[in-house]
């Protein structure tokens, strides 16, 4: 039933998707995956104060791997997209903490800092992601650079004054 679902969710049939879901989670009410996606329907649906609780008690109940990568990122999300900055960067934060080479969770963990006025964190941030995710050859030339750098942002080189 659930692979239904993912196929209607997939498929941008999300007021459907979402009956089933309830039907589902009635049923099984421990089950984090029925709230993931329960949550995604509705986000979907440009919901997300309400998906936010579904998002939570998807994690809360132990989705694992990348459904438990995509509830911390759309959980972050979601908290950045009605203001909620504080919540999402912990929220970002903690999935971070989970899986530290997630490039998108560091992404909106960069736009979320970019809110809350720390510029320099959010372009370091995703200068580093960047630099680790892209097989552009440009990147991988300046890598060095680009790493020292984001890492001094508002230092001068300047020899001759």
């Amino acid at each position: 039933m659930l692979n239904q679902v993912i196929k209607l969710i997939e498929a941008k049939r999300y007021e459907e998707a979402q009956t089933i879901l309830q039907s589902l989670l009635d049923a099984h009410p421990q089950d984090g995956a029925i709230y993931f996606y329960y949550a995604t329907a509705l986000d979907a649906l440009g919901l997300e104060r309400k998906a936010i609780p579904y998002y939570e008690k998807a994690i809360d109940y132990g989705i694992e791997g990348e459904l438990r990568q995509r509830a911390f990122i759309q959980l972050g999300s979601s908290y950045r997209c009605i203001g909620e900055y504080e919540k999402a960067a912990n929220v970002l934060g903690q999935g971070l903490k989970e899986f530290p080479e997630n490039v998108a969770l560091q992404a909106f963990l960069a736009m979320t800092l970019y809110h809350m006025r720390e510029e320099k964190k959010a372009v370091s941030m995703l200068i580093h992601a960047l630099v680790a995710s892209s097989p552009d050859p440009w990147i991988k030339t300046y890598e060095k650079a680009l790493i020292f750098y984001a890492d001094h942002l508002d230092e001068v080189w300047d020899q001759d004054s």
